[in-house]
């Protein structure tokens, strides 16, 4: 018999109340997505998941220490543990900032199926390494959300999906009633019974807790099921665009009434930020420069790292976009710099390696890359979610 959890899937859950009493205003407010006891548990979970990486790191070096020699193996498992505690501290940081409510939300009509399909193939080459086997059914379908947080959403899907088992079935439909788009996530181990235990699958890690945040922050449900020889998470988009056939483009600025998460009325909410991009080439400042003027960004160009080091020391930008051949070691010593003064600052390289879709991480050790062919598509996700690092 199947385990069923749901996560803001519950209609208490979802739903804000029409009215709130004196005393239900004055007590103290929870962050959406957890509930009281994920909210107490949540600092154990973070231990307890620093503390497993952190034991991996000490051994390696006992061993080191007692062989006065360190083998590749060694350090290999080093920098996988490193890697695994700092994307422990980068889901920590992610799920402090959504529950802060610190992320201005634009909505805006998606290609949900494209995201999807992007995230995968971007996925591709750490699925041939864990030996995932991955097929997918999509559905076109496009929905009213925040671009930044919807990517994180399936990114954050995938990689949860992808601890459940290492056969990944990923489907996007029109649910009949209500029509809203419906993406779902089926894992399961590739021989029967070689999989997790249902006890194992069902721990509440960061993984889970992070996804659960962005539902509640974007408004929409997430469910997720536990059988004996497979896992399903489903997740429901309430704003789909069939469902708002006929509106008038002020209808769609409107907020939510019914929904958890009010949307806001800005047409342009990081209009004015600054962009410094460091390319050379015509095209991809033609795309770039398309793409800051629709969100309202002011574009400055130049066109090699001396340039942009000059740049910077008489006015720091908000964020830099970089083309791939011109990232050198004098550039990387500026990101550095830039680095200490805000460990969030945001770099996005433009590379020419097709389905290249890479998010950086909420710790300042890396930039976010995308291919050039993209740029049009998915660079407004992008950019909205690493400027919201610095709002």
């Amino acid at each position: 018999m199947a385990l069923s959890k749901s996560a803001t899937g519950s209609k208490e859950q979802r739903k804000r109340a029409p009215g709130k009493s004196p005393a239900a205003t004055s007590a103290p407010e929870t962050p959406q997505g957890m509930s009281p006891a994920a909210i107490i548990a949540l600092p154990g979970v973070i231990g307890a998941q620093l503390a497993d990486q952190v034991a991996i790191m000490q051994q390696v070096m006992l061993d080191i220490r007692s062989a006065r020699s360190i083998t590749r193996s060694q350090v290999a498992t080093l920098e996988n543990a490193m890697k695994a505690a700092n994307r422990i501290a980068m889901h920590s940081q992610q799920i402090s900032r959504l529950a802060g409510g610190r992320l201005r939300q634009s909505h805006e009509r998606l290609a949900l199926h494209t995201i999807v399909h992007d995230v995968l193939n971007g996925m591709s080459t750490q699925f041939k390494v864990g030996g995932f086997e991955v097929s997918h059914r999509l559905k076109p379908v496009d929905v009213i959300v925040d671009p930044g947080l919807l990517l994180s959403l399936v990114q954050t899907a995938v990689d949860w999906a992808s601890t459940q088992g290492q056969r990944l079935q990923v489907r996007l439909d029109i649910k009949n009633w209500p029509a809203h788009a419906e993406l779902a996530l089926k894992a399961s181990a590739h021989v029967a019974g070689a999989g997790v235990s249902t006890e194992e699958r069902i721990a509440d890690d960061l993984d889970w807790q992070l996804l659960l945040q962005i539902a509640a922050t974007m408004g929409v449900t997430v469910d997720r099921t536990l059988a004996a020889d497979h896992t399903m998470l489903t997740i429901e988009f309430p704003r789909t665009v069939r469902q708002l056939e006929g509106l008038t483009a002020a209808d769609m600025h409107e907020p939510s009434q019914g929904n958890s998460t009010a949307f806001l009325t800005e047409g342009k909410p990081l209009a004015g930020h600054r962009v410094l991009a460091v390319v050379m080439d015509a095209g991809i400042i033609g795309e770039l420069r398309a793409v800051c003027e629709s969100m309202g960004l002011i574009m400055d160009t130049c066109s090699n790292s001396a340039s942009a080091v000059r740049f910077c020391e008489l006015d720091k930008p908000h964020l830099i976009i970089i083309e791939e051949r011109l990232r050198d070691h004098e550039f990387e010593e500026l990101r550095q710099d830039l680095i200490r003064t805000d460990m969030n600052f945001p770099v996005v390289e433009v590379v020419r390696a097709p389905n290249v879709l890479e998010m950086s991480n909420w710790m300042g050790d890396s930039v976010s890359r995308i291919s050039r062919e993209s740029l049009r598509g998915q660079l407004p996700s992008f950019l909205v979610m690493e400027l919201a690092k610095v709002s």
